[in-house]
């Protein structure tokens, strides 16, 4: 399975966000490759033109690297994209599971379809034939069972800060208006969108 960068983008919007925060931050999203660049500034060729991309010494951008459901420890800090379970409640199967240092505890629909953004700390975890089934300290009353099962896409994210920015690269921003009315990146994951079309 292929990891969606939009959908990691999302989970690490909310998962990189201040703590407390229960949704997604807001942003415009803007996926193209890198022109060039300066210490504050990333212009992007996107299918729709040139677009110049305000960077701050908040922004963060983030490489995907590949992980494996074995880093997953008790402890661990997580975001993951689940299906809810048909027979279980507050249950789920990740379709996606992304490891990060720490973020704030979120657990609500991603759609109507039954895709749940679930992200907090790890509490248990049972090694089963068909994979590792977490129970996921999401800061309820309660915690979340997520079966991941073999397979299941599983990353970390690394801040690699401006020096993983090079021309050519594909990326995928997170940006809000700055006051000049310009996009300011939140958030810059290398990666291309999957069916993304190159410019």
């Amino acid at each position: 399975m292929r990891t969606h960068p939009l959908l990691a983008l999302a989970i690490f919007a909310v998962v990189a966000a201040p703590a407390g925060a229960q949704q997604a931050p807001r942003g415009t999203r803007i996926a193209g490759t890198v022109k060039s660049l300066s210490a504050d500034h990333v212009v992007l060729t996107t299918t729709q033109g040139e677009v110049d991309v305000a960077v701050t010494p908040k922004t963060q951008i983030l490489l995907r690297q590949p992980a494996s459901a074995s880093d997953i420890k008790p402890g661990t800090y997580l975001g993951t994209s689940n299906q809810d379970s048909t027979t279980e409640t507050n249950a789920g199967t990740a379709t996606e599971v992304h490891l990060a240092n720490n973020g704030p505890n979120v657990n609500f629909p991603m759609n109507k379809s039954g895709l749940t953004m679930t992200n907090g700390h790890v509490t248990a975890i049972k090694s089963m034939p068909g994979g590792e089934e977490l129970d996921i300290n999401y800061g309820q009353s309660t915690t979340r069972h997520v079966l991941v099962r073999k397979g299941t896409v599983v990353t970390k994210m690394k801040d690699v800060g401006m020096a993983g920015l090079k021309p050519g690269l594909e990326v995928n921003v997170m940006a809000n208006q700055g006051s000049d009315g310009k996009p300011t990146a939140t958030f810059i994951l290398i990666g291309a969108a999957p069916g993304a079309q190159r410019p």
